[in-house]
């Protein structure tokens, strides 16, 4: 199926569970539906995704059949800008999903649901933190290191502890480090730290890859 007639099966949330939820926050949803699917994550699919499922947000002041490609563009370099990076990327060359990325799509899920206000955003990221540092706790790589046979972590076990693929950016690879690196110095976790400062140290070479 075509990325258009996948985003075409998309349906609206009704109005009352979104009503007042930041603009961005639903836009991380959209961003986690379009994974969802398994369609591109460019900014086009990005606008007509979110239009499709918060149309009531995401559509042109006094025209409301008409999506505002303004807002879209406004809420993507806002997720995606320095100061918040809950999403890697850019609208050109299209964007990518980070670790930071998943905690803010469970956060969108929440709201949108009612588990919970914005009032509890600080508490839930702290636990999705964990929960992302709990993930790669389990991974190989880390097992293997702590067993000292930190050598033989393969870059196949590297891009799939930083949420990639061998295929991956390596400037997508070391954003997702730094944003681990973050949340263990954020949670004081100084054993995940040594880990993550071994890892950036051994893998040099293959993150400064093109």
């Amino acid at each position: 199926m075509k990325d258009k007639e996948k985003l075409e099966e998309l349906k609206p949330f009704i109005e009352s569970k979104y009503k007042n939820i930041d603009l961005d926050h639903l836009m991380m949803y959209v961003i986690k539906e379009l994974e969802r699917i398994k369609v591109n994550l460019s900014y086009e699919n990005a606008a007509v995704a979110a239009f499709r499922i918060f149309p009531k947000k995401f559509s042109l002041p006094g025209f409301p059949e008409y999506p505002d490609s303004n807002r879209v563009d406004q809420c993507l370099w806002r997720c995606s800008g320095k100061t918040r990076q809950w999403l890697g990327g850019k609208a050109r060359q299209g964007f990518n999903i980070t670790p930071r990325s998943r905690v803010i799509f469970e956060e969108s899920a929440d709201l949108l649901e009612g588990r919970k206000s914005t009032k509890t955003r600080a508490i839930s990221q702290t636990r999705r933190k964990e929960t992302i540092l709990a993930e790669m706790l389990d991974s190989s790589a880390y097992k293997k290191f702590l067993e000292e046979n930190g050598n033989l972590i393969t870059e196949g076990e590297l891009c799939f502890l930083l949420q990639g693929t061998l295929d991956s950016e390596k400037d997508t690879l070391k954003k997702n480090l730094d944003l681990l690196k973050m949340f263990a110095d954020e949670l004081e976790r100084k054993e995940i730290t040594t880990f993550l400062e071994w890892i950036e140290s051994h893998f040099k070479g293959f993150l400064r890859k093109r």
